[in-house]
């Protein structure tokens, strides 16, 4: 029977799966998944070193924020003081209760300067009064004007 052609017998070519199919689909699936952990991992990279810089400016910001707030709470000091030493011109306490001799009051800018303070150097306050009656009181306002490297704070007091 070798040499019949028989059309019912299956030929070889048939039956035999090609050796390289079940590879063509492995390969083909490895292809398709190789390019997709890059792209990752640079999504990652990119969103952790955004991460980092925003941490960066944060702290910067704070860190200036911290030092103006400082600062400003130093002028008010100053201002607050500045309105204190006002309000000890204007009303003598050697003078007190009565302040028979008079309360002196100057529109003219009394300057004080904390410089033997170490932490108010650089410090400053201007100090004035001013005077106004109503109803036969005199009202007496002490304005103190704070200010500690370019920020300014004031303090108004208003006194009988």
């Amino acid at each position: 029977m070798k040499g019949n052609n028989d059309s019912s017998s299956p030929s070889v070519s048939e039956n035999v799966v090609p050796l390289n199919a079940g590879l063509r689909t492995q390969i083909a699936s490895q292809i398709a998944q190789r390019g997709i952990g890059l792209p990752i991992a640079i999504f990652v990279i990119t969103v952790l070193s955004a991460f980092a810089v925003n941490m960066g400016l944060l702290v910067q910001d704070n860190a200036s924020g911290r030092s103006e707030y400082i600062t400003g709470l130093r002028a008010s000091f100053a201002a607050d003081t500045g309105a204190d030493l006002g309000l000890n011109v204007a009303f003598d306490p050697s003078d007190a209760p009565v302040y028979a001799g008079g309360v002196t009051c100057s529109a003219t800018a009394i300057n004080y300067s904390f410089t033997s303070d170490a932490g108010m150097s650089g410090c400053s306050a201007a100090v004035t009064c001013a005077s106004a009656t109503a109803s036969g009181k005199t009202v007496y306002k002490i304005t103190s004007v704070g200010t500690c490297d370019a920020i300014s704070k004031t303090v108004v007091i208003s006194a009988l």
